[in-house]
């Protein structure tokens, strides 16, 4: 990396789903709603031009990251790395249900992610540390302004990675449908946070 690399990171937008569920590895596509949430957060970050493109392969994230690849002529990184949280026994279920089935791991879990897993599902620290390894790996070879549409987790994981937030951050990071964070990787220098729901 020669020069300071912009990175845009994009939540996708909302689903044809139950909202404010636990979801990971499940996988509803983008409602119309949630495309144009999309649509209206790309016109808003795109200054400088976007020149590099990456993607959760979620079908939430997939399929607006290829339409804007494939309209712009940008090959697209579809990386699994780049996929939420999996969530197991808590997938699809809010609150209140996830709470019936076990109370005290959810009390746990919202506490501090890194002190125990959903049931069936990953563990905090394992799931930071794929998001690191394969966030280090991509923007290695990018220049200019790079854009990665994912999910909240991911986001929240690389925001407090780059700030050196505590695992007890995590779910401090508001994140809303296609919500926008934008960070700043020079060579030899710590990331720095440039804007957070900035497109909003």
């Amino acid at each position: 990396m020669t020069g300071p690399l912009l990175v845009t990171l994009l939540r996708h937008g909302a689903v044809a789903g139950r909202p404010n569920v636990f979801r990971g590895a499940s996988d509803p596509p983008l409602s119309e709603t949630g495309w144009a949430q999309m649509q209206r957060a790309l016109t808003a970050i795109d200054e400088p031009p976007i020149a590099a493109i990456a993607s959760s392969p979620l079908v939430r994230c997939r399929t607006f990251a290829e339409s804007v690849a494939a309209a712009r002529g940008l090959p697209l990184v579809v990386a699994a790395e780049f996929a939420e949280l999996r969530f197991g026994a808590w997938e699809e279920l809010d609150t209140e249900e996830a709470r019936a089935l076990d109370p005290d791991r959810l009390a746990a879990f919202r506490r501090d992610p890194s002190a125990v897993a959903p049931p069936g599902g990953e563990h905090y620290l394992d799931f930071a540390a794929r998001v690191r390894t394969a966030f280090a790996q991509w923007t290695s070879a990018q220049r200019g302004h790079a854009l990665l549409v994912t999910h909240a987790g991911v986001i929240q994981a690389l925001v407090a990675d780059a700030l050196r937030l505590p695992p007890t951050s995590f779910g401090r990071i508001a994140l809303p449908p296609a919500a926008t964070c934008r960070l700043s990787l020079a060579a030899g220098e710590p990331p720095r946070l440039l804007a957070l729901n900035f497109a909003a």
